[in-house]
């Protein structure tokens, strides 16, 4: 049973969503994203600073995520999982980490288990409703067993890697005992997603945004009437703090090396950049082919960020891994379609209460028409 409240912005969606014609839906997912680190949240009257006081020395613009979340509503009632696996798997399946079994913790390498068998994931719902279904990104649901993978759980197609955390050029990583191993796969079809090791050395973000972007104009291209639904979770801006050169030097007269963290936060700033120069390639590209005014954008994070990586989420307390405001509520906004599929209206802030489980009733039901 999901619960009813789900998004105050769903009660718009469901009212206004066309019953002939559905909208295309991108979901973006940030990783480790601290409230403190996407523009519009930094020294500004928000939820969380109603003062509207100082809450960083070293602002890092994001203007093409600040500029999706006022072309729609902004969630500041909003609550994800303290970890990755646990909100993903929220997300996947609009249930509770308690009753999946994902959670508290995260699943690690070595650790053979997944998502159950026997939980819907919502790009099986949607395609039951006629979308396509692309994921490009993070999995971290489980790969033990191919079962577990993307391409078995509803998606027709998977670019991206299976575990929680890897090396942003060599996409690889060396875990305690177990050898250096690559792990960035891409594939279609009920079959495990073959290994890419072609992309060496390039920067995973745009990895991520080229084939997202290639999935957008191959749809447009087909002349497609399917509705298309894409799930984007980057791996920015997990660690390791990894950055091209070019996009950390931005920050050398904003964020000097005696500011707390110094370099280090240099990078993460550099990561948050390029993030968000991707998520500004997706939304040209949906503008380029003519699909973006009837396109629903979803933007959040999976947790809170994490301090000894120089995440910032003052003022909140806590960080990723704990259960106080730092590690569980999290930034997020939803922008409606330009048509009248589902609109929405602009540079609007909802303090109605929402869980990353709302997720799946609200674009299932709220927006595909389908039954949860």
């Amino acid at each position: 049973m999901f619960r009813g409240s789900y998004l105050a912005a769903a009660s718009l969606l469901l009212s206004t969503a066309s019953s002939a014609e559905v909208p295309h839906v991108v979901f973006i997912l940030a990783d480790d994203y601290g409230w403190n680190d996407v523009g519009y949240h930094q020294n500004t009257v928000n939820s969380a600073n109603p003062s509207g006081e100082v809450t960083t020395n070293g602002y890092i613009p994001t203007p093409n995520i600040d500029k999706i979340c006022e072309e729609g509503v902004k969630l500041e009632n909003y609550y994800v999982q303290p970890l990755c696996s646990p909100t993903r798997g929220t997300i996947m399946t609009g249930r509770y980490a308690s009753h999946t079994g994902i959670g508290p913790s995260v699943i690690m390498e070595e650790q053979p288990y997944g998502m159950p068998g026997s939980e819907v994931f919502l790009p099986e719902l949607l395609k039951d409703v006629g979308y396509s279904t692309h994921m490009v990104g993070k999995w971290h649901l489980g790969f033990c067993d191919e079962r577990y993978t993307p391409t078995f759980r509803g998606f027709d197609s998977y670019l991206g890697y299976l575990i929680g955390a890897e090396d942003y050029y060599t996409h690889s990583r060396q875990y305690g005992s177990f050898a250096t191993a690559l792990d960035f796969r891409n594939g279609s079809g009920t079959t495990l997603a073959p290994i890419l090791s072609d992309q060496m050395g390039n920067y995973s973000a745009n990895v991520f945004v080229d084939e997202a972007v290639r999935l957008i104009e191959a749809h447009a291209d087909k002349k497609d009437t399917t509705p298309f639904f894409l799930y984007l979770p980057f791996q920015s801006v997990h660690s390791p703090l990894q950055a091209p050169k070019d996009a950390i030097d931005h920050f050398e007269p904003i964020i000097p090396h005696t500011t707390g963290g110094g370099r280090q936060r240099q990078v993460k700033a550099g990561m948050v950049k390029v993030f968000d120069e991707g998520v500004g390639n997706v939304t040209a590209a949906l503008q380029r082919v003519g699909m973006f005014d009837d396109t629903v954008i979803i933007f959040t994070t999976d947790n809170g960020g994490y301090i000894p990586d120089s995440g910032n989420n003052y003022p909140l307390r806590g960080q990723k891994t704990t259960n106080w405001e730092g590690g569980v509520r999290g930034s997020s906004c939803v922008r409606g379609t330009k048509s009248n599929l589902a609109p929405l209206p602009k540079n609007t802030t909802t303090m109605e209460l929402m869980h990353t489980t709302d997720w799946l009733p609200t674009i299932v039901k709220g927006l595909g028409g389908g039954n949860t």
